[in-house]
């Protein structure tokens, strides 16, 4: 969320980190369960020296973010999700192993689609690029861990636990997550409210900048 830092700075101390297994974090062959990255989220607020903060995260990261708020309500003064992720069916989809192997067998093959349908505003050939750059420099078998660590039960149900003030910034024209997850999201929170970028896909943060920081730091700078 590098649009978003920019943006921050000038009014808040902003803290980010690679979570683990991306970036220049280390990539461990286990380890990726939403409970491990909220505990790695709550010691970077520890090692910044941040008693509160305001918890900013897109798609799937919201998990994490939900076990964080819900675990540790005096750290998280405001919670941001764009374009999140949460399974919020009774029962927990079983990873598909052929669909994992290939997967691992064809990685481009998978970035390379998954960027196109991500990034669906005209004119995002650029941004395209770039982000299947990133892509391609991540590793197929942290994605496969994830897959198969990832318990989804929890975070959804303890969306009822977080207290804090919570924005929903989601793509009118997400194709990759429909707006009603977004929808039961919020409709789950005791504090919440849904901002619809008009035309937007899956990651208007990255696409669309200038129409999603502002309505960012109106939430996090209100009173």
């Amino acid at each position: 969320m590098g649009h978003q830092v920019a943006a921050f700075a000038p009014h808040a101390t902003v803290a980010t980190y690679d979570a683990r297994g991306s970036g220049a974090s280390d990539r461990p062959e286990r380890g990726y369960d939403f409970a491990l990255h909220a505990a790695d989220a709550a010691a970077v607020l520890h090692a910044v020296g941040a008693e509160r903060a305001a918890v900013v995260t897109a798609s799937r990261g919201l998990n994490a973010a939900v076990l964080l708020a819900a675990d540790h309500p005096e750290r998280v003064d405001r919670l941001v999700a764009v374009a999140p992720y949460m399974r919020l069916d009774a029962g927990p989809a079983r990873p598909d192993p052929e669909a994992l192997e290939r997967l691992r067998a064809d990685w481009r093959g998978f970035i390379v689609p998954f960027m196109h349908n991500v990034f669906t505003e005209p004119d995002s050939s650029e941004v395209i690029d770039e982000m299947i750059a990133i892509g391609l420099d991540a590793s197929p078998e942290v994605i496969v861990a994830q897959e198969l660590e990832a318990d989804w039960r929890r975070p959804a149900a303890l969306l009822g636990s977080v207290c804090c003030p919570a924005l929903v910034v989601h793509g009118a024209s997400d194709a990759a997550v429909p707006t009603s997850i977004a929808e039961g999201i919020v409709a789950a929170m005791p504090d919440a409210r849904l901002e619809l970028i008009r035309g937007g896909g899956h990651r208007p943060d990255i696409r669309s900048p200038e129409v999603v920081n502002p309505l960012l730091l109106d939430f996090l700078l209100a009173e």
